[in-house]
């Protein structure tokens, strides 16, 4: 959650005072926090001397560590322990640990950190028993929505919003300030670090370095294992009712990450999959994966094409979720003929073999739209499969004769008819 710049080395017997009085704090836990308890007893403690902060990350075998810095955990009160636990415990909860991160840009990483932190932040209560943190400048550690509030610059930001949220308002207020979305933000310019960092220019709020006022979450990466055994124990509390002193608002912000949200990357692979793997046929070249060469094996034909129509009435989508959408259909070419078209009222380009080289599109047409066109062409040319990218706004199509369908829509889009499969897309960090 936070870190300090000056650490001492930590000798054997201050380990070992370090670990009993871990274990004696989580113990107590029991009482009051039985949510945080039970979540911290999924992770091995690691004492790392000059770590100089707390982190949980997730091990490579989907085992989960909090490592910390033992002479930082013992400058710190009871009560700030108890707040630094529930720090961590919710990054776990909240699957931040295991989940695509918000950022693949290592630049944006600290703006990323500061989002994540946020979030958590506001979902912590602070009482006589859980107090925020205290740095070595005797100010909060750390980063919080009321204290970033007093900052002129940052007076619109909004309470108990999710980390995506956050770190869209700080992308946009680094590039506000003359950055270029990728800025630190994680202490508002105030250490020696980002501040100079701006004075070589640039703009924004990007650091000479890491700016040591924040953990670095660099090792938390997608981890399907690990997720689920997060899932199944926050069940488990649920299930068993001991939440401890975890307000109702609280636990439904952690039952709602609980609830896996389908990847539309993942399902459009799996659509087009379905509909190319049906056509296969035997072979002596290859063996029965089941049997060996005793029997024929199975070998996939693709004969049949598939067309993908972009709808280009209008900016239905932001250029990052195009982008993404874009590197879906760039793998999908490598094993499948996929021809490429745009349209809007009329067809705006003839279908062409998709190039998967290509990193963006430029779009042409901007006028209104119409499926049938699209629908005419697809019976007429014989292709197997369609997949419309859209926000559904025009008159329904009559249903082709052969090909199947796949609308891909933005959220809160629906296509014009009831037949057909459809997607839509979430943008995803």
């Amino acid at each position: 959650m936070f870190k300090t710049t000056a650490l001492e080395k930590a000798t054997p017997a201050d380990l070992l005072k370090a670990s009993k009085r871990f274990e004696w704090l989580t113990t107590f836990m029991v009482c009051e926090f039985k949510f945080i308890h039970q979540i911290l007893m999924m992770m091995n403690k690691i004492a790392h001397n000059g770590l100089g902060t707390f982190g949980v990350r997730v091990t490579d075998d989907g085992k989960f560590e909090l490592r910390y810095d033992p002479c930082l955990f013992m400058n710190l009160t009871d009560a700030e322990l108890t707040f630094v636990f529930y720090h961590e415990v919710l990054h776990l909860a909240l699957h931040h640990c295991t989940k695509r991160p918000l950022t693949t840009d290592p630049k944006a990483r600290m703006l990323a950190n500061m989002a994540h932190d946020l979030a958590i932040n506001e979902l912590i209560p602070v009482s006589a028993s859980c107090q925020r943190p205290v740095g070595e400048d005797g100010k909060i550690a750390g980063i919080f929505v009321d204290e970033l509030k007093k900052k002129k610059e940052y007076a619109d930001i909004e309470p108990m919003q999710s980390s995506e949220w956050y770190y869209d308002y700080l992308r946009k207020k680094d590039i506000e300030n003359g950055g270029d979305g990728t800025g630190c933000g994680s202490c508002d310019g105030d250490c020696a670090n980002c501040k100079a960092g701006k004075a070589e220019g640039g703009g924004g709020m990007r650091p000479k370095k890491d700016c040591p006022k924040f953990d670095d979450h660099g090792e938390w990466k997608e981890h399907e294992l690990a997720d689920d055994k997060v899932t199944a124990k926050v069940k488990e509390v649920d299930r068993n009712g001991t939440w401890g002193d975890v307000s109702q608002g609280v636990r439904d912000v952690i039952m709602a990450a609980q609830i896996k949200k389908i990847n539309w990357r993942n399902k459009i692979r799996v659509w087009f999959g379905n509909l190319a793997w049906k056509d296969k046929s035997t072979t002596r070249k290859k063996p029965n994966r089941r049997t060996g060469y005793i029997h024929p094996g199975y070998r996939r034909s693709y004969v049949d094409k598939y067309l993908v129509a972009a709808d280009t009435s209008g900016s239905c989508f932001d250029q990052e979720t195009l982008g993404q959408w874009i590197g879906v259909l760039n793998q999908l070419v490598e094993t499948l003929p996929v021809d490429f078209m745009q349209f809007d009222c009329s067809i705006q380009t003839e279908p062409k073999p998709y190039d998967r080289r290509k990193l963006k599109l430029e779009f042409k047409g901007q006028g209104g739209t119409s499926f049938q066109p699209i629908i005419d062409l697809v019976d007429k040319c014989g292709y197997k499969g369609l997949m419309i990218l859209t926000d559904g706004e025009a008159a329904p199509p009559t249903r082709p004769k052969r090909a199947h369908v796949l609308w891909v829509l933005p959220v809160g889009c629906n296509p014009p008819v009831d037949w057909g499969d459809k997607v839509h897309l979430v943008k995803h960090s």
